[in-house]
Parts: structure tokens; C-alpha cells; sequence
């Protein structure tokens, strides 16, 4: 299962006490992958820096998280709702 949203920050997702952590950076730049591990889910998520869809050169950017894990993400992914964000939940192929 795949839980996929978008912060405008990583302060507001790990101080939110979601349990994401052991953030690290991968082969790309700007690119970052962690653990999810709290006590009602679990999980690996991968996370990058995207440009909004404005093209402007001050445009903003965002986060795009991708969480994957078992069918608990489910209670992820409604916390995630709870802060405000864009949640799509997705089943692995």
C-alpha cells in the first residue's frame, strides 16, 4: 500500500509526531528516504523536492512523500488528513 501527499516542509511532518525518521539523502539530488515507525504504523518513504505548477521562477516548492507499508498506513494517512493535507491512498500492484 502507498499513502502519497504533499508538505510544504519537513518540520511540519516530523514534528507532528507521525514517526518519520532516519531521513537520509539518496542518489539524486534533493531526493531523501526514511523510516516510518510509530506505534499504530510502520513503513519505508521516499520524499523530493517538486516544483508547484505555477512556472514562475519564484514559484514555490513542495514535498512529494511517497509512504509505503501494510494496510495500518490506512490510520496514516487519515492523521495526515487531520493536519489538512491532499492524502491519496494507493494498493500495490
Amino acid at each position: 500500500m502507498k499513502v502519497i501527499f504533499r508538505s510544504k516542509d519537513f518540520a511540519s511532518i516530523d514534528g507532528a509526531g507521525f514517526g518519520f525518521n532516519h531521513r537520509r539523502p539518496m542518489s539524486a539530488p534533493w531526493h531523501y528516504q526514511g523510516r516510518v515507525q510509530h506505534r499504530n504504523w510502520q513503513g519505508t518513504y521516499e520524499c523530493y523536492w517538486e516544483k508547484s505548477a505555477k512556472s514562475s521562477p519564484l514559484a514555490s516548492q513542495e514535498l512529494f512523500w511517497t509512504v509505503r507499508g501494510d494496510a495500518r498506513l490506512f490510520g496514516l494517512a487519515a492523521a495526515l488528513k487531520s493536519l489538512g493535507l491532499t492524502v491519496d491512498v494507493e494498493q500495490d500492484n
